[in-house]
């Protein structure tokens, strides 16, 4: 359905379309049913492998092969690697399954997540998860999107992916509160599916606190719908919605602080601000101070309202978390305030208020153990020095927060550095670079489909092809970026895209500024 209907927008514009060769559609016949798959394989440009919790039968009595997915999989890997292939790329899908069927996963679905982490601890070949018909129809539509673009000269690619079959049939550690502590290093270091089958084991008893460290994680590593879910389990479990304690109270707020965080990333910034208001409401008439989840609660709604433009009032919702925290908080809480100070600063095009403030975050967390904070304040204040006109130690410091958000597979923060480190290039003058990673930029959007992230690569694309000379390319990709800026509803990007049309439209073409002034790389999404 989802490659039909692309073929048929398609063929309107661009007169691309994509012919399927599915197992299904091969003859029987007599012989090893795989040696009539592969021939069919060997003649394709592209492999699209879709995984959910059956991984299939050996195609043959004695081979190397425990199924036939697993020989076309590496099959594809030969023809990637070929010089005399015409294979030019793989998309590996995984669905998203229900957490009791990993904790009792059978044969076939332990084979397919032992594939899975053997991806994960490779870091050779990128893969997508989805957790609902939409996103799976929206990876396979970016996907195809992606391959329909002019083709570039074929390069042969090697993947070496090695058999670590990590995970057994059965393990599982003593303790719920241990299942819960490995879960989270797990996820910590990386490991996703190691991590998914640990929260999935903590979770078995209902146990709510588990259930929202399970709905955080699913929310970072973009299942959206699994995470929304999950966070609307909680407010309707009995025991949560009924009592008045400090934690059903804490417990009700962090899940309507995830709930709106999710709107954001889908960019329904109105319900998101709903909703994240709600969630201030209840903290602040909370019998029991619930302090740590009204700052929670504040520093989203006020992310929110700067995504709409509201930027008065989000300073207000910092200023009031600020406050709050230097009476009641931790170190690592008053960076986080210090954090979302500087991205409104930022917002405000006030870089000097901003550079100070990030600073002074990361003077603190040098001394504290939180990836995902520390990666914010490395991106903020990169991008607050590009903003100014700096470059000198922008690379070092988003090369640092490149790694930190790979090592915690966190999409949103990895694409925020790719496209930080593809303005700075671009800013140098090295093209190459600068398309390489606004490139990345664009993959690393399409694990969370987000619309910031890629209107934002649209938007470098347009800068790097004007740069180039061809400013019709360039003024094509302008639009795309303008049409996914407005989708997001991300009021920051729809400026800062303005700002590139009103520069370009004062010179020709081939006058372009070889330092593009706006920088629009999102500290947040």
């Amino acid at each position: 359905m989802v490659v039909r209907e692309f073929n048929e927008l398609s063929n309107e514009s661009e007169q691309v379309v994509f012919l399927l060769r599915a197992w299904e559609d091969m003859p029987g016949g007599v012989g090893r049913p795989q040696d009539r798959i592969n021939p069919k394989l060997d003649e394709c440009d592209y492999m699209i492998l879709i995984l959910g919790d059956r991984w299939g039968s050996p195609p043959a009595v004695k081979g190397p092969y425990s199924s036939g997915t697993e020989e076309e999989f590496y099959r594809c890997l030969d023809l990637l690697a070929s010089p005399t292939a015409v294979m030019r790329d793989l998309l590996v899908v995984f669905r998203t399954l229900e957490p009791e069927r990993l904790r009792d996963p059978g044969p076939q679905l332990l084979e397919v997540m032992n594939f899975r982490n053997d991806l994960e601890e490779a870091k050779s070949l990128q893969f997508v998860s989805f957790d609902s018909e939409q996103s799976f129809e929206a990876a396979i539509r970016k996907q195809l999107a992606e391959w329909a673009r002019p083709l570039s000269e074929r390069e042969p690619v090697k993947i070496d992916l090695p058999k670590l079959r990590t995970i057994e049939a059965g393990a599982t550690v003593a303790s719920h509160i241990k299942l819960l502590e490995a879960a989270k290093e797990h996820a910590k270091s990386g490991l996703l599916m190691q991590a998914e089958l640990l929260f999935a084991q903590a979770i078995e008893d209902g146990d709510v606190e588990a259930v929202a460290e399970f709905a955080l994680f699913m929310r970072r590593t973009g299942r959206l719908d699994t995470a929304l879910e999950l966070n609307q389990k909680i407010i309707e479990d009995p025991g949560v919605l009924s009592s008045t304690d400090h934690d059903s109270v804490a417990r009700r707020v962090r899940a309507l602080v995830n709930m709106g965080i999710i709107h954001r990333k889908r960019s329904s910034l109105t319900e998101s601000i709903k909703v994240l208001r709600e969630a201030v409401r209840t903290a602040e008439s909370s019998a029991t101070p619930v302090y740590q989840e009204l700052c929670y609660a504040l520093d989203n709604y006020g992310l929110s309202l700067l995504r709409v433009g509201e930027l008065d009032l989000a300073r207000q919702q910092f200023e009031k978390t600020y406050s709050v925290r230097k009476e009641f908080g931790t170190s690592l809480e008053l960076a986080q305030s210090a954090i979302n100070l500087a991205r409104q600063s930022l917002v405000s095009e006030d870089f000097a208020h901003a550079t100070t403030l990030f600073e002074e975050a990361l003077g603190i967390l040098e001394t504290e153990n939180d990836g995902h904070c520390l990666a914010n304040a490395l991106c903020g204040l990169a991008e607050a020095h590009l903003r100014a006109g700096v470059r000198d130690g922008v690379r070092v410091l988003l090369e640092r927060a490149l790694e930190v958000n790979e090592t915690l597979g966190n999409s949103d923060g990895t694409s925020i550095a790719h496209a930080l480190l593809a303005k700075y290039f671009l800013a140098e003058g090295d093209v190459g670079l600068a398309r390489g990673h606004a490139e990345l930029c664009r993959e690393e959007s399409e694990r969370t489909n987000s619309a910031t992230g890629y209107g934002t690569s649209y938007l470098l694309k347009a800068m790097i092809t004007r740069q180039e000379g061809d400013g019709r390319a360039a003024a094509e990709d302008l639009a795309k970026a303008q049409q996914y800026a407005q989708s997001s509803g991300n009021e920051p990007l729809v400026r800062d895209i303005d700002v590139v049309r009103r520069e370009w439209a004062a010179a020709p073409a081939t006058e372009a500024p070889t330092e593009p002034t706006p920088d629009s790389a999102r500290t947040s999404k």
